[in-house]
């Protein structure tokens, strides 16, 4: 059981982590487009914290972070990322009755969080404009598939948690 100073270590050092590779998916690939798309990293970063720690926790900080990104980020409605990573978080619960902790988790739980995110923009642009569902659902995927890549910062992650780990 880790004290109150070490958990506060610990979420600090989640919350420094998180901070540093938003800092550098922005310095380092800024605007630059992949299949007219850019790589999108908030989710990838939740769906790391989130296969790792228990359920209660993951969804306090996807809630934090929901937050963070919400005053942060363009968004078509309000509280988009902090509902959506919520709900995120809390399906992270499921799965980690399902699938052994690992980078399959990881991945799953990180198409997991693009599928939310991305059926709450889709609903909203098909009751606002009526966008047709095929561009979108197009270009869903692509997002989700440029992202990926973005799992490399999954390793710091479970380093940040092993080391807390009694």
């Amino acid at each position: 059981m880790l004290t109150r100073r070490e958990l506060a270590v610990k979420w600090a050092a989640y919350a420094l982590c998180t901070l540093l590779l938003m800092f550098l998916r922005a310095l380092l690939l800024g605007n630059t487009q992949f299949w007219g798309v850019l790589p999108f990293l908030p989710p990838v970063i939740l769906a790391c914290v989130a296969s790792l720690e228990d359920s209660l926790p993951a969804t306090v900080f996807a809630l934090a972070f929901g937050v963070y990104c919400d005053l942060l980020l363009q968004a078509p409605f309000p509280c988009l990322y902090t509902v959506s990573f919520t709900l995120a978080a809390l399906a992270a619960l499921l799965s980690k009755s399902v699938l052994q902790q690992g980078f399959v988790r990881v991945l799953a739980l990180v198409f997991l969080t693009f599928l939310i995110v991305n059926v709450f923009n889709m609903l909203f642009f098909a009751a606002h404009s009526g966008a047709a569902l095929l561009p979108m659902l197009s270009l869903c995927v692509r997002e989700t598939l440029v992202s990926c890549p973005l799992l490399v910062c999954y390793p710091l992650f479970l380093l940040i948690h092993r080391f807390f780990t009694v």
